[in-house]
Formats: structure tokens, C-alpha cells, sequence
């Protein structure tokens, strides 16, 4: 159980509405009924928006304008969703890495913590730079090469950036104990 109550739409301030617009007008909110409270860390950062609009500026930038191939972006949010064992958030991504064409065995070999086997190399590149830098805190220097080699210099910053952006999530999301959506599976931990 969530240790945050959904706020209904009704009942938000002025700012705290203007938030919760700014939350569903993204893709992947697009068919949510007008009147459904905000989930996953959205649930917790409207409680401060002036930080939660700066978390959906660096979010929106990373996901949708930024230098990343989308279904690279998946991809590494799974891999930080994973480490941290943040349902939500791993379930959420799954759904849009599989969307943007990253194959099921890879996403569902995250799922269980297990190594999958890649046939993209770019894939396997993007996992092995995400996963050292989440789980070690470091990267070493045969990751760090292939990934820069890869994606270039602004590229990679960016990357860095969108694994830090999913550690805040999924800390948010583990810390208030936000709760999966209907239907969706636990990560075993």
C-alpha cells in the first residue's frame, strides 16, 4: 500500500493542476480519463511541483528531444528500474521497450536479473554501460570505450543523465511505496 493518498483531480490547487496537466498531455498518459489521479512517482512529486515540473523537463528532454535512439532509452530505464527493484517503473518501461522494438527474451531476462542475450549490439553496449555505472557506481574502461564509440561524447552525458533521472524515480517510487498498476507483475527481489 501506498504510504502517499492519490490526490483527485478536483482536488488540487491551482499549481498542483497545472502540473497534473502537464503529466497527462505525455504519450504515454494519452486515453487516461480526465478525472484519474497521477501514479507512479508523479503521485509523490506533485506534492512539490516546482520539483516536479523539473523532473518532467529533464524527463521529457531525455525521452523525447533528447540525443538517444527511444528504444535505447527504454532500454536503460529498464536496466536502472531493475537494480533498484522499482515495480512500477520497470513495468511502465518494459511495455515501451518492447514498443520501440527492443525483443521480449532481452526485456524479460532484465526481468528476472538475469544477462540477456543480445542480437543488437548497440543494445548490449547501452545494458553493459547502464548496469556497471547503476549497480557498480562505476564504469570500466571497456564499457565506457564501447559506449562512447557508439554514441559520442553528448550522446553518453545524456545517457549518464537518463540513469540518475530513473535512480530519483525509483527511489521515489520505493521510498512512498508506490504500488504496481492493475495486472502488472512483481519484480522477485
Amino acid at each position: 500500500m501506498s504510504r502517499l493518498a492519490p490526490i483527485h483531480p478536483k482536488d488540487l490547487d491551482e499549481a498542483q493542476l497545472e502540473y497534473y496537466r502537464s503529466i497527462c498531455s505525455r504519450p504515454t498518459f494519452k486515453g487516461i480519463a480526465d478525472d484519474t489521479p497521477l501514479v507512479g512517482p508523479f503521485l509523490a512529486w506533485q506534492r512539490s511541483v516546482e520539483y516536479g515540473q523539473r523532473m518532467n523537463a529533464n524527463s521529457r528532454y531525455l525521452r523525447y528531444d533528447g540525443l538517444l535512439k527511444s528504444r535505447l532509452v527504454e532500454l536503460a530505464t529498464i536496466v536502472v528500474c531493475r537494480i533498484w527493484n522499482a515495480d512500477f517503473a520497470f513495468n511502465s518501461h518494459a511495455r515501451g521497450a518492447v514498443r520501440e522494438g527492443v525483443s521480449k527474451k532481452v526485456v524479460e531476462a532484465i526481468r528476472y536479473g538475469k544477462r540477456p542475450v543480445f542480437e543488437k549490439a548497440d543494445e548490449e553496449i547501452v545494458y553493459d554501460f547502464s548496469f556497471q555505472l547503476t549497480e557498480n557506481k562505476s564504469v570500466e574502461d571497456a564499457a565506457y570505450n564501447a559506449a562512447v564509440d557508439l554514441l559520442g561524447e553528448a550522446a553518453l552525458v545524456e545517457l549518464v543523465g537518463l540513469c540518475g533521472h530513473y535512480v530519483t524515480a525509483c527511489m521515489t517510487i520505493n521510498a512512498f511505496q508506490i504500488p504496481l498498476r492493475p495486472g502488472d507483475e512483481p519484480l522477485t527481489h
